[in-house]
């Protein structure tokens, strides 16, 4: 039961948050809206039609247009050059623009190497947490959590400011504990009108947190907005700070662009930005994890101290090596239909390539049949995708399942699929879910790149991306899984939390 007074405080940095957001990007707050309740877990919000949600008109200004393309300084010049002529969303647009360039400009406090300290302490500085957020970052940050903690390493949490609030989640109290790792909520009783404001709020919080904790080390994770207040707290708490590298802000954005647009978006100011801005923090930060060789190497290539960098790879459970379980069972309890069954537990987005799957049913016996588990904002392109291939009724999308069973799901396929399309991103950023698959035994078939060569050890079917026939040929030479027994109990959390001990230990000389 929520506390009147922590309802209290909740509903008015909602009704902040709502109105800055709306104001600052209308299109983009609307777009989030929909997409919230269409992949809605609450009834309330999943009974309400999407099409209640109006419309913003489709019509872009100039400076929108550029400011979409990346072209950030070019976008603010147009705002200026029609002075008084701008609307009021385009003289939001350009302020928050400005804002957005400030901060991308902005300077990393370097961080401290050492610090001698009795123990570690460790307190991260997330962008989401479950329960409030399932996905592979949430899932990896649990798994992080746990294992540091069972390798003797005292941790705690903190979500990034107004989290969960700004997701339209309120919580029942401001800590929340999963599986005996706490995540502590910054909720402002005001959501700040600028971003340094609410940069300089979440330093704040973050300080205090630390220091009730007593906090030696914090570790933050990309991108590059978590980096800077993590850098500024851990310079006035004269402690080190840790920046994780899960993503790649700028790899990600330049693959959500339209194909023939990537070229000329890899040109873009927000790109060469963003991507100075990451590499800045990379260096700046007092120690760098990085989840596979191939990511350390890119970041090597960008400038970063290869003595600096430790490969915390994605990983398993030990218990999920070599599971006992019946497929067929399985199949039964989760409603699943007999005969092949193909597919992917992930999130439903563009450059997970899951068109290729769909369009490799072409090819493919007629008995053959495509399982997506997830959700995401692709999902809706890709059931009008079946429904034009005339395949809806061997594609089946049954949305996204609770954490404790979906390897459930994983387990009832024939064959796990990674598509992913051949974009600067997906060639270096590991995605956890092919190791769920190989711990199990499913066989995996993954587009040919090099990093999700490094996550499956070489141990599973490759393929050319973004080629539906050839997809298929690889998924009809697949036999039986590969035996991964012995390298998979490398890719253990267990054995990761030693190396985190050794991490940490590195930053604290003992006294």
């Amino acid at each position: 039961m929520i506390r009147p007074a922590l309802l209290l405080r909740t509903l008015t940095l909602l009704g902040s948050a709502g109105t800055r957001l709306a104001l600052e990007d209308p299109q983009g707050f609307l777009s989030k809206a929909k997409e919230r309740v269409r992949t809605a877990d609450n009834r309330f919000l999943a009974g309400l039609p999407v099409s209640l949600l109006p419309d913003l008109p489709t019509g872009s200004s100039l400076a929108r247009e550029l400011i979409d393309r990346g072209e950030l300084s070019a976008g603010i010049e147009a705002i200026e050059g029609v002075a008084g002529q701008a609307s009021r969303a385009e003289r939001h647009l350009g302020r928050i623009t400005r804002q957005r360039l400030s901060q991308l400009r902005e300077r990393p406090v370097p961080g401290i190497k050492a610090v001698a300290a009795a123990e570690a302490r460790v307190l991260y500085v997330l962008t989401n947490s479950q329960p409030f957020t399932n996905s592979g970052y949430t899932v990896r940050t649990q798994s992080v959590l746990q294992a540091a903690t069972e390798a003797g390493v005292p941790v705690h949490a903190v979500t990034r400011l107004a989290y969960p609030v700004l997701v339209g989640k309120i919580p029942s109290s401001l800590i929340q504990e999963v599986k005996g790792i706490s995540y502590e909520r910054l909720l402002p009783w005001v959501y700040p009108r600028s971003l340094r404001s609410r940069d300089d709020l979440a330093v704040k919080m973050i300080v205090e947190r630390a220091r009730r904790f007593n906090a030696t080390i914090l570790h933050t994770t990309t991108d590059f907005k978590n980096a800077l207040v993590t850098s500024h707290a851990a310079a006035e708490l004269g402690i080190p700070w840790v920046y994780e590298v899960r993503g790649e802000l700028e790899g990600t954005w330049l693959s959500r662009r339209p194909a023939e647009q990537q070229e000329e978006a890899a040109l873009s100011e927000f790109y060469r930005l963003a991507r100075e801005q990451e590499t800045r923090c990379c260096q700046a930060a007092s120690a760098v994890v990085a989840l596979s060789e191939v990511s350390k190497q890119k970041l090597v290539d960008r400038g970063v101290a290869a003595s600096k960098i430790q490969v915390i790879p994605n990983a398993i459970e030990e218990q999920e090596v070599g599971r006992d379980y019946s497929r067929a069972e399985l199949r039964t309890e989760l409603g699943l239909p007999e005969g092949s069954l193909i597919g992917s537990v992930t999130s439903v987005v563009d450059y997970e390539g899951l068109d290729t799957l769909i369009r490799a049913l072409e090819y493919l016996p007629e008995g053959t049949r495509v399982l997506i588990v997830g959700e995401g904002t692709a999902r809706p392109e890709l059931e009008k995708l079946a429904k034009m291939l005339g395949v809806e009724d061997r594609v089946l999308f049954p949305g996204r399942k609770p954490q404790q069973e979906i390897w459930k799901w994983y387990a009832s396929l024939d064959v796990f699929v990674v598509p992913r399309k051949d974009t600067p991103v997906c060639r270096t950023v590991t995605p956890l879910k092919p190791l769920m698959a190989q711990a199990l035994g499913v066989p995996v078939v993954a587009s040919d790149l090099p990093a999700l060569r490094e996550v499956t050890g070489g141990l599973a079917e490759y393929t050319q991306a973004e080629n539906p026939e050839a997809l298929a040929r690889a998924i009809s030479r697949v036999g039986s899984a590969p035996e991964v027994g012995e390298w998979i109990r490398t890719r253990t959390w267990r054995h990761n939390g030693r190396r985190l001990f050794e991490l940490y230990d590195s930053l604290h000389p003992k006294r």
